[in-house]
């Protein structure tokens, strides 16, 4: 092409480059401003308030936004951002919050009630420095309880106070939050609650407290305190022992991950809810062992934590502990028709042949575990006990065996198991099955695999299961970092293949293979 010619037509596409941007902005700017202002009140706030320098029309959009996103992400520009936040906070017009968000890490130190050396003047000195200056600095202190007073003052609904510091720098609550009746959820990480202040948080649904010590007077003024709750959860949790919920609103009940440096001698967790539908306990417990005392309402339940007896040397009485506390949930969770179990579970199922196991009423089992034989066995046994299941669902971890386990572990997972107990016994309603593998564990060495155990699972279910319609093999991941191969992809490819040359009771299955983070 000539050169005139090719700088014509560069023109030309720079050109409709810039009608193209000219008709979009006219387009924007046709919307009215209360869509405008939604829009806007969905972005971070520092960007909804650069929108003030496109024009005068736009320059006053933004004080009526109802939603504020705010996260102090640099530590070197805290003191901008404090300022930052007042401003605008300052200038809202709205007559209502609906979203509160803050991210205070590198803040909580302004929260303290003493001077600091680095931004703010010290107090012992204060007399030497001019008046206007300790005015400008004293303006940092206690900020964040400011702006939760400021969005308190304006029936804020949404309220998430995150931090990602790991000095466990916590943060004291302003009094009027514990009195703020219009909060429907509450997200709390690294806060203190007084336990002496009384709650009244009436139109609260949904509570999460994340990296917080609570002690058992503190639930009680929790739980007190909100009526409305529907949704409870505590994550990176310590210190209560006894959760009794008697509301009957309360449906959704969440535990994940125990502190470890909890060091009470009493390491045990009554969960008494008779009116909750759905449980989680995931995570590591470490020495915590959740007891269920009333769970009678359950209809689902996701029971995938971890706990020291996995990991260090406790010998067979402890074992015999814990699998008591396996058989008693399984009694507790005979009637809810959604499972979930993890490698915990498979595992106390494989070390004791002769557990005693409900009749499951589940309809819908998953089960989370690791690709090694002695797992399988514990899941056979696990299948056998759930009679009523239409779908199952497998989700893989790919781990090798833990060489850190007690001999007493380690000598029941190093026993030959074999599954062909099962081989009388039949799946009248299942219906689908789905495997997922989603581990970032190379599977290249499993390729090469003659005698594999998952295969062997699924040869059985195809064989026994007559009203079978879909078998499906999903993997999450495509290219391995470790040895740049699509060895997911082909573990299962090989796993779709094989099974296709199986018999089948269900002469109408279909064997699906996919790959992709998004299938289902």
């Amino acid at each position: 092409m000539p050169e005139g010619s090719a700088q014509q037509t560069y023109k030309v596409e720079e050109t409709n480059h810039k009608m193209k941007r000219v008709e979009d902005q006219s387009r924007i700017s046709k919307l009215p401003d209360s869509l405008l202002i939604l829009i806007l009140s969905l972005l971070p706030t520092k960007d909804a308030f650069t929108t003030s320098v496109l024009s005068k029309r736009w320059e006053h959009l933004w004080p009526s936004i109802d939603s504020f996103f705010f996260s102090c992400k640099d530590k070197s520009q805290r003191t901008n951002f404090i300022s930052f936040v007042d401003y605008i906070l300052d200038h809202s017009t709205c007559s209502k919050i609906k979203n509160f968000h803050l991210n205070f890490t590198h803040l909580s130190k302004y929260e303290q009630p003493v001077g600091f050396v680095d931004d703010i003047v010290d107090f012992t000195i204060s007399r030497w420095v001019p008046t206007d200056e300790v005015k400008n600095k004293n303006k940092l202190l206690f900020p964040i309880s400011r702006w939760l007073e400021t969005v308190v003052e304006k029936n804020v609904e949404n309220i998430i106070l995150l931090s990602d510091s790991y000095e466990n720098d916590s943060i004291d609550l302003p009094d009027t939050i514990y009195k703020c009746s219009s909060l429907i959820t509450l997200d709390l990480t690294c806060c203190i609650l007084d336990k002496e202040v009384v709650i009244e948080w009436k139109s609260l649904k949904t509570l999460r407290l994340n990296d917080i010590t609570l002690d058992d007077d503190r639930i009680v003024n929790i739980l007190s305190g909100c009526p409305a709750l529907e949704i409870l959860e505590f994550l990176e949790f310590s210190g209560f022992r006894h959760m009794e919920i008697s509301s009957s609103n309360l449906k959704r009940l969440k535990f994940k991950n125990h502190l470890s440096y909890d060091n009470s001698d009493d390491l045990s967790l009554d969960i008494f809810a008779p009116h909750v539908q759905h449980l989680e306990i995931s995570g590591y417990m470490y020495d915590l062992r959740c007891r269920l005392v009333n769970v009678s309402s359950l209809v689902s339940a996701k029971l995938t934590f971890q706990m020291n007896w996995t990991w260090f040397d406790q010998g067979p009485d402890e074992h015999q502990v814990i699998k008591t506390l396996i058989e008693d949930y399984l009694q507790k969770l005979r009637n809810a028709t959604e499972l979930t179990f993890g490698t915990c579970f498979i595992e106390v199922l494989t070390q004791f042949d002769k557990m005693s196991l409900p009749e499951l009423k589940c309809k819908c089992l998953t089960l989370d575990w690791h690709i090694t034989e002695p797992y399988f066995y514990g899941a056979a046994i696990m299948l056998r006990a759930s009679p009523h299941v239409e779908t199952l669902n497998i989700t893989m971890e790919t781990t090798s065996l833990d060489l850190e386990q007690c001999p007493f572990e380690l000598g029941y997972l190093a026993k030959e198991h074999n599954i062909h107990f099962l081989s009388s016994f039949e799946f009248p309603n299942l219906k689908n099955v789905k495997v997922v593998n989603a581990s970032k564990i190379c599977l290249k060495e499993h390729l090469e695999w003659d005698n594999d155990d998952l295969f062997k699972l699924s040869e059985f279910l195809l064989k026994n299961t007559k009203v079978l319609e879909k078998f499906v093999i999903i993997s999450r991941r495509k290219n391995c970092s470790i040895c740049s191969m699509d060895c997911a992809f082909q573990y299962s490819s090989r796993l779709a293949t094989k099974l296709v040359c199986c018999p089948r009771s269900s002469t109408s299955s279909m064997i699906i293979c996919k790959e992709g983070a998004f299938c289902d």
